[in-house]
């Protein structure tokens, strides 16, 4: 009976056909239609728990353009009750939209390659005259599933795995998608960046799964309307998408590309500026009118995000690159925050992945980097846009800030130098001024450091040219009270002192001073958010050696007995003050620096055991040996057990106790490519080399006066091979570590060159 109902239902329908040609197209448009909007999934099911997430990625969208909409009362509404954070998505490439994507889809870093095209619909042409889904089963493994189920397929997704598979990282690209896929949760893309002949559908990249392929959606030329006074003539159709995204019910994840904002800044080069102007206004317009609707029309099981993968190119030009990330699920408003930085209101783009895996409810795939993103109320919207704003600014001056301070090193060491080298064979009378100006400018050198430090607390807003003239100021007037001191070893243990005092201190407070400090870790750049950075590490360690070998030197002096041994007081402050750093260093909710601690572990043993006047010998280097690698199973142990979120410190020791060799070997081929990147083109590495030099002009010179240094001062003397033991461990046992060498050496190099410049009478070098 239903096959004979059937035959009568054709009948009529060919019998209408030929009475109405006219209809019948019209009612196969629409049944092509209908299958466009509810296309065969892979999974075979909808997604039933009724819970989704709706991510707005507007590209090209920075804080800017975040302040603007803030002028539109409804969307200050409803900004008022959002989550907000700054989004620091670090890419192994350029910050491009597709990096961006990819990181944020994979949960880790990836590359994007342009020759590996773009997202299409299946039945779309491309340039070889094939469609998308011939070329997708051309290239898809024989029992891949057929491409022409899913609404979005993505052709070059094997070129993709093949670019990223040789670098040194792990990626998983198409990880959300294929996440999602595996729990039976649907994944919808809409939207594209489409202008004059070229596609660019690169949101897909975040919703796809492993083989590129994303079960619904709209990337076709219906998302865009003709308009001649938008850029490229083409408009984003804003209520089409608002009303595919009401009429989707059971799409766990739907996706949004809006990309009108960045094909204006794409031309904004070719534009008038009055009619950039204009336009801008209205592409803002629009947008707040699209969220607003959005945001109105949001169930209590949507979770609506509205991000950015990367700043427009002049926001980028500005060195403006931390993105706007707002949530709306129906909690209390605030800012953002995650174990992943640690930062209040900044946020990795690592975080978005397992956020929209746990709102889904879905559990997260295993060695995920990022952590769930979480509501901090210490601050409001109006708060977070003024600390990116003060981030932002000492992003675009930290390189000529950094730079003018290693110039100024390397021409203070420098002079030091030359004036040594020609006062060894001048008369000493003449160069007397000389000589105290730059004794001055050394010791001037030893308060950097600290200044820089104590400067990020101040909270100004100033040009770099006025850092640098205060904290240079500053630091003379600190020179000049070290040359007030009695003796050279009180006024070394005093800067030193005071130097280790304060950076332990900010450590302890989460590192508030180092945040602000353009000698510490900088949030847009994403290499670290918390911890002790590669900079100050070695300042803390080339300080606490300089310190406790003063200060043995200083009770030394004072003792009447000065031919005796170690002051004991001594050795229980500087061992003391030793293991207290390696603690801080090796905890994960402190330094969380395993590097440091390495490092520090192998200068600090030197100075101590010389400090001693123990001799290192052979077996001494075994013990030293010994002790490294002891060090590095405690961190792993203690990595393990802490309570605390796993850190990069602790994902390498889970890696190594689950046996993970290979994406070991990946991270440290990955820190030795970054190490010797940064010894060729970093600033860092000239002034290494400067103090390298200096050293070997030292030790190679038979100079009568640095005779009588190892003899006046031997305690300073033995405390020199413990920083030059810490500066090369740091080089070696970091993936910054010429930072850390250079920053460490610098307490060796000012001490020995300025009591090489001592006084006249005893600066000639032996005839004999």
């Amino acid at each position: 009976m239903r096959t004979k109902g059937l035959q009568v239902l054709a009948l009529c329908l060919l019998l209408a056909a030929v009475a109405n040609p006219e209809a019948s197209a019209a009612a196969v448009a629409v049944g092509a239609a209908v299958t466009a909007e509810k296309p065969v999934h892979a999974t075979g099911a909808d997604h039933s728990a009724g819970r989704q997430v709706v991510a707005l990625f507007v590209e090209g969208m920075s804080f800017r353009e975040l302040d603007r909409l803030r002028s539109y009362p409804h969307v200050d509404t409803w900004l008022e009750q959002a989550e907000a954070g700054a989004l620091s998505i670090r890419t192994p490439g350029a910050r491009t939209a597709a990096n961006g994507y990819l990181l944020l889809g994979s949960g880790g870093p990836a590359v994007y390659t342009e020759r590996s095209g773009t997202a299409y619909h299946p039945e779309e042409l491309l340039s070889s005259g094939v469609t998308a889904g011939e070329r997708a089963r051309q290239l898809s493994p024989a029992d891949g599933a057929d491409a022409a189920r899913f609404r979005v397929v993505f052709p070059g997704i094997y070129r993709l795995h093949a670019e990223n598979r040789s670098k040194p990282y792990s990626t998983r690209i198409g990880l959300l998608g294929e996440t999602l896929a595996r729990h039976g949760i649907p994944a919808a893309s809409y939207g594209n960046g489409d202008y004059d002949d070229v596609r660019q559908r690169h949101a897909v990249l975040f919703a796809m799964d492993e083989q590129g392929r994303v079960p619904r959606g709209d990337l076709s030329a219906a998302v865009l309307e003709r308009r001649d006074d938008y850029p490229y003539g083409v408009r984003t159709r804003y209520d089409y998408l608002a009303d595919r995204i009401r009429e989707d019910r059971t799409s766990g994840l739907i996706t949004v590309q809006l990309s009108d904002l960045a094909r204006l800044y794409q031309a904004a080069d070719d534009m008038a500026p009055d009619r950039f102007a204009r336009q801008y206004d209205q592409v803002l317009s629009d947008l707040g009118a699209f969220l607003d609707r959005v945001l109105r029309e949001r169930r209590p099981d949507q979770l609506v995000m509205l991000l950015s993968p990367a700043p427009h190119v002049q926001a980028q030009k500005e060195k403006a690159l931390l993105t706007p990330l707002l949530l709306w699920r129906g909690g209390a408003a605030g800012v953002l925050t995650s174990a992943t930085t640690r930062q209040t209101g900044v946020v990795s783009g690592l975080d978005v992945l397992p956020t929209v895996l746990s709102w889904l409810r879905v559990p997260p795939p295993e060695r995920l980097t990022g952590h769930l993103l979480r509501l901090s109320k210490e601050m409001n919207v109006s708060d977070l846009l003024r600390e990116v704003e003060r981030i932002h600014h000492i992003y675009a001056n930290r390189s000529s800030v950094l730079y003018t301070y290693v110039m100024l090193q390397i021409a203070i060491l420098g002079a030091a130098s030359f004036l040594w080298l020609w006062g060894r064979r001048t008369d000493g009378g003449r160069l007397n001024l000389a000589r105290r100006v730059v004794r001055l400018a050394l010791l001037s050198m030893l308060w950097f450091p600290l200044l820089f430090l104590v400067e990020g607390l101040v909270g100004w807003k100033v040009p770099s040219a006025v850092v640098l003239s205060v904290v240079i100021t500053a630091a003379l007037a600190g020179g000049m009270l070290l040359e007030q001191a009695r003796s050279l070893p009180a006024g070394l243990s005093a800067v030193a002192g005071l130097t280790t005092l304060a950076l332990l201190s900010d450590g302890m407070f989460g590192n508030p001073a180092m945040r602000r400090s353009y000698l510490g870790y900088d949030p847009v750049i994403g290499a670290r958010f918390y911890g002790l950075g590669n900079e100050y590490e070695g300042v803390l360690i080339g300080s606490a050696i300089l310190f406790a070998a003063a200060l043995a030197q200083w009770r030394r002096d004072r003792r009447e007995d000065a031919e005796g041994g170690t002051d004991p007081l001594s050795v229980v402050v500087g061992s003391g003050l030793f293991g207290f750093i390696l603690y801080y260093m090796a905890s994960p909710g402190l330094g969380a620096d395993a590097g440091g601690f390495l490092a520090g572990l192998v200068g600090f043993s030197v100075a101590f055991v010389r400090m001693q006047g123990w001799r290192m010998g052979k077996k001494g280097l075994l013990l030293l040996a010994g002790g490294v690698l002891a060090g590095m199973v405690a961190l792993t142990v203690a990595s393990l057990l802490s309570g605390q979120p796993p850190t990069h410190i602790g994902r390498v020791a889970q890696q190594i106790a689950s046996g993970e060799w290979t994406d070991v070997a990946q991270i440290v081929q990955r820190k030795l490519e970054m190490n010797l990147r940064l010894i060729r083109v970093s600033v860092w590495s000239k002034v290494f080399a400067v103090s390298l030099v200096v050293l070997g002009l030292l030790a190679l010179c038979n100079d009568r006066y640095l005779r009588h240094l190892a003899r006046d001062y031997p305690f300073l003397v033995r405390g020199f091979s413990g920083v030059i033991a810490g500066a090369l461990a740091g080089l070696l046992l970091n993936d910054s570590g010429i930072i850390t060498a250079a920053t460490c050496i610098v307490f060796l190099v000012v001490p020995a060159l300025y009591a090489a410049l001592g006084k006249t009478e005893e600066h000639r070098c032996s005839t004999s």
